[in-house]
């Protein structure tokens, strides 16, 4: 396997921050458990590195700690612990965790929560001096389309919840210049145990979401019509798409021996386009096409 450099986000090291338990600290906790793809560590041998199969990997974050840095996709705040543990097919493996209470001198300690397009990561980097030993750790989480994490007001969450991340774990100690040795894991999760569930994957956690089993589609769509307007999510955890589908399902509802034959716009559909407005999910201009896709949509029969 090949051996993978470290790789810094920050410019410039940090000034000296680490984790020191104290009696009001507020702590969040991370469990992600999953499968290895390929793991490498010098104290073993490739027929050891080969079965090591499985892996643990533990994060306790202060969520009191300095926050360092923050834009509307990403939040950094100091005051991280990892803990990666492996097992070769349900057996002992490799255990390690960094930063301990007492380690010499620390450069960085970090953990970044980042939104980028589709991309939702989660990156830990530690960068210590102990015993004579520099030790540099880094750590990512990363998973595409599906989002699990939350950058709202506050500190961030974790989704908890059984599925695919992928996850980067390297850990290499430095004698003076020299690399002493190096623990390096890649592979993906298979549950996790964070600080929100949320069953549908909008960003809005289950015990607030009015909406559990939210359409996410791309964008807003009327049978064969396709709108082009993002199919937003709103605080309640419903979609557009949800609002709509409410609509319809209304629409359709027999009243006494009578049923509907109306086939044009509802009101209840006007209603939807109208609130999305004024909650800013949508702009004017987004309105008028929702309203001229919809009348296409019933015009046609639909």
């Amino acid at each position: 396997m090949k051996k993978h450099a470290h790789r810094s986000l920050y410019a410039t090291a940090m000034a000296s921050f680490f984790l020191i338990p104290t009696t009001h600290a507020e702590v969040q906790s991370y469990v992600f458990n999953g499968t290895l793809t390929d793991f490498y560590s010098t104290f073993f041998s490739e027929a050891t590195n080969a079965g090591i199969d499985t892996f643990v990997l533990e994060v306790d974050v202060e969520t009191t700690a300095l926050l360092v840095y923050q834009d509307p996709t990403t939040k950094s705040y100091t005051n991280v612990v990892a803990r990666f543990e492996t097992t070769s097919g349900g057996g002992g493996g490799w255990i390690w965790t960094f930063p301990t209470p007492n380690f010499d001198e620390g450069s960085i300690n970090a953990v970044t929560y980042n939104k980028a397009g589709d991309m939702d990561s989660l990156t830990i980097e530690l960068d210590f001096m102990q015993s004579g030993y520099r030790y540099v750790e880094y750590v990512t989480i990363t998973q595409q389309a599906q989002p699990f994490l939350w950058l709202g007001e506050g500190f961030p969450l974790v989704l908890s919840g059984d599925y695919q991340a992928n996850v980067f774990y390297d850990l290499v100690a430095y004698d003076g210049e020299n690399l002493s040795w190096q623990v390096t894991g890649e592979g993906y999760t298979t549950s996790v145990v964070g600080t929100f569930s949320d069953s549908d994957f909008d960003g809005v956690e289950d015990a607030l979401d009015q909406c559990p089993n939210s359409n996410l589609d791309d964008t807003v769509s009327f049978g064969e019509f396709d709108s082009g307007v993002p199919n937003g999510v709103d605080a309640d955890g419903c979609s557009l798409m949800d609002y709509y589908a409410a609509c319809e399902a209304e629409q359709s509802e027999p009243t006494g021996f009578f049923q509907p034959t109306y086939s044009g716009t509802s009101y209840c559909e006007q209603q939807v386009g109208y609130q999305a407005y004024r909650d800013g999910l949508i702009d004017y201009t987004q309105l008028r096409t929702l309203r001229t896709t919809l009348y296409q949509y019933h015009r046609s029969g639909g």
